[in-house]
């Protein structure tokens, strides 16, 4: 029926997730309503205190049951926020139930997991999305570029999209690259070239065909914390598909102050005809204001040092309302539900860029060109 209502469960506020900031969107929306939250039973207390905090202020139950949770028949939509190790097997238990999916960005750890859970969604036939890669305004005005012909054949595409946040000090310790190894979180930090860098390759995904080759480059440090542990907070990755066309990314967390915006959301796209450039955060009124922003006595929350669930003043006035596009992504997914359509970005496509990711990191830690396909045991 096209006006049902849909009711939607939340498993897991986990740090490293955004499901906090999904909750306006599913409220705003006149055809969906929140019906509980969940999470694994083995959290640790201060995971499960946020949880039941939000529950609280939702006014809906909050259960450590998850099978009763997703089988419960008000449930029609499962938004997947707990860690990146766990949302595969949550994925394929929801599908399986029927339950559609809203997955905040990654199904899986491994290619392994994420292969399981493109192939669960398939299998049921239930619709799922993966709302931030395909339908921000960078990736629109892409599309319609693309789609104008007037750059000829397209050649080849670089990206840039940081995130301005964090405060980078000196690198007092500096660890050798470690690679991920299916562990890509920690207690206070991120992968960045995973984290940040995915927008880029997903814009990339709407550019070429399937990635072939690629060369990564990672170690250079913004921040102690990242530089400590070995892991990146900045990449970049050189990559051709499977027609030999070319695109390089660099994807990051680059610090406070750094744009007036908060980073950067640029793509340059190059054809045979006309190049082009598109940037996401224009048009827009800016103000630089490092020396105000780094002079007065501003420092990010020591609750949340690299400002995952915030960020620093912007001096800056959006014109566009949506630049992340998740509302857009939103009602992709319930028109899909109703008419039982794929949406524009699902799980096999995620499957696809974990696989880009994982061959980029390998190409880091062996500072060598990696093929792909990769062994589907990564």
């Amino acid at each position: 029926m096209p006006n049902e209502t849909y009711g939607i469960l939340l498993v897991s506020f986990s740090k490293h997730s955004h499901q906090q900031h999904f909750i306006p969107l599913y409220q705003a929306h006149p055809r969906l309503r929140i019906i509980g939250v969940a999470d694994y039973p083995d959290i640790d207390p201060d995971l499960r205190a946020y949880n039941q905090q939000w529950a609280g202020q939702l006014g809906v139950p909050y259960s450590e049951n998850l099978d009763e949770s997703i089988d419960d028949p008000a449930i029609d939509i499962v938004s997947v926020g707990c860690e990146i190790e766990r949302r595969s097997a949550l994925i394929v238990r929801a599908a399986e139930a029927g339950k559609h999916l809203w997955i905040d960005k990654f199904p899986g750890a491994t290619l392994a997991e994420s292969e399981a859970s493109a192939a669960a969604v398939e299998r049921t036939g239930v619709r799922a999305i993966i709302p931030g890669y395909a339908y921000g305004t960078l990736a629109q005005h892409t599309r319609q570029v693309l789609a104008s012909g007037d750059l000829g054949t397209l050649l080849g595409v670089h990206v840039d999209v940081m995130f301005g946040k964090g405060w980078p000090r000196p690198i007092t310790q500096r660890r050798a690259f470690v690679a991920p190894n299916g562990r890509w979180k920690y207690p206070d930090i991120k992968r960045e070239l995973l984290t940040v860098g995915a927008y880029a390759v997903g814009l990339i995904q709407e550019c070429l065909g399937p990635i072939r080759h690629i060369v990564g480059h990672a170690g250079a440090f913004f921040f102690p914390e990242h530089g400590a542990h070995g892991c990146d907070d900045f990449g970049s990755l050189t990559m051709t598909d499977a027609d030999g066309r070319v695109a390089t990314l660099c994807g990051g967390r680059i610090g406070t102050a750094s744009h007036p915006q908060g980073g950067p959301s640029r793509a340059y796209l190059i054809g045979t005809r006309q190049s082009a450039t598109i940037d996401a955060k224009r048009p827009a009124l800016d103000a630089y204001l490092r020396d105000y922003s780094t002079g007065y006595d501003y420092q990010p929350n020591p609750q949340d040092p690299m400002q995952w669930h915030g960020g620093p003043p912007v001096p800056t006035i959006a014109l566009s309302e949506d630049t992340a596009g998740q509302a857009a992504g939103l009602d992709d997914l319930v028109a899909a539900i109703d008419n039982d359509r794929p949406t524009r970005y699902g799980v096999r496509q995620a499957r696809d860029l974990m696989e880009i990711i994982l061959a980029g990191y390998r190409a880091v830690e062996c500072n060598a060109a990696v093929d792909l396909p990769l062994e589907q045991d990564l």
